[in-house]
């Protein structure tokens, strides 16, 4: 089987694991296609419109702290790039799971040239630092509203899976075993492994990681970085809350609860799925009906709002890329 027929086999299996997830979170209201169309035409599109703008001004923030941690390395790429390759990033995530952090570095690549191994540094140091502080805000979260999350595990499928795991004794067991044989075999056979060519390879790239990961770590502008950092996710935050007030059922919902719904949904966006599909709604969902939202209302505002955010991205991720070559034409002709 070649390369391209491998890619098109993959892009299915994540297309039709989003389309299931879709089904799935349809699946315990009791929505038929008029109401949910009459829920969706209910909506006021201009609150859409300006969780859009806050979006914008989320992505231009992070596509700037980004910049200070290329600069870090020695390079200096036109904010205008770095800007174009991170709303590409979002565009790309959506049609192929995991791609954006590829496909942003390869366009400033393309743009900058800015070699491959500097700028994923770069995002392995974004991202473990959006992880930290997405953990930081549920850990808070968990702490003011501790019995909504609670309500909000227990009726999620966690414990019963947990439960499950925990009296397959035979299967913690065989388990183990497995582990144990395996770390085994690749500690004795370590030589060997690192001995091949892929391998070296390999090991050139985290070295040169490593290196960027290192010269990142001492980046003098990091009161700029953490104030991005805050400006990201509050934008992040106001862009999801906003679109609330869009949807009647959902416009007396505080901040507090549209912040647990919105992390709610951040946890679902890390399923393998076109742009989180499926699973942010599923998760989204549980939060608002365990904030007293008919499962009926929140599966409209649910799907209704991933739509339309999804599409305000795509096509100002397609935009960026497209304008790309023209905004650098003078450059390359020089």
């Amino acid at each position: 089987m070649n390369k391209k027929a491998l890619k098109y086999i993959k892009q299915s299996v994540f297309l039709s694991i989003g389309i299931i997830l879709i089904w799935f979170s349809f699946s315990n209201s009791n929505l038929t296609f008029d109401k949910f169309w009459t829920g969706a035409k209910s909506m006021n599109y201009g609150y859409f419109a300006i969780s859009a703008v806050f979006a914008m001004l989320s992505h231009y923030s992070r596509a700037l702290r980004w910049k200070l941690l290329i600069n870090s390395t020695g390079y200096h790429p036109k904010t205008k790039n770095v800007f174009a390759s991170v709303l590409f990033m979002y565009a790309s995530n959506i049609a192929i799971p995991r791609s954006g952090e590829i496909a942003r570095c390869g366009t400033l690549y393309k743009y900058e040239s800015i070699p491959i191994p500097q700028l994923l540094g770069t995002v392995f140091i974004e991202r473990t630092f959006d992880l930290l502080t997405l953990f930081l805000f549920t850990g808070l979260l968990v702490f003011v509203q501790f019995e909504l999350f609670s309500n909000l595990y227990f009726q999620s499928s966690l414990p019963g899976m947990i439960d499950s795991l925990l009296n397959n004794k035979t299967s913690i067991i065989i388990l183990l075993i497995v582990s144990l044989i395996l770390s085994g075999a690749l500690f004795i056979l370590r030589k060997k492994i690192f001995s091949l060519e892929p391998m070296n390879k390999i090991g050139k790239l985290l070295s040169e990681l490593k290196k960027s990961i290192l010269d990142v770590l001492k980046m003098k502008k990091k009161l700029s970085f953490l104030f991005h950092t805050a400006i990201i996710w509050i934008g992040y935050v106001a862009m999801f809350y906003i679109c609330f007030f869009a949807f009647e059922p959902t416009s007396k919902l505080g901040l507090a609860a549209g912040l647990t719904a919105f992390i709610a949904g951040s946890f679902g966006m890390v399923a393998p799925t076109q742009g989180g599909a499926g699973a942010w709604q599923i998760m989204v969902i549980l939060a608002l009906t365990t904030l007293n939202i008919t499962q009926d209302d929140a599966v409209i505002w649910a799907n209704v709002a991933f739509v339309i955010m999804t599409i305000t991205i795509a096509i100002a991720g397609l935009v960026s890329f497209a304008i790309l070559p023209v905004m650098n034409k003078k450059q390359k002709l020089s």
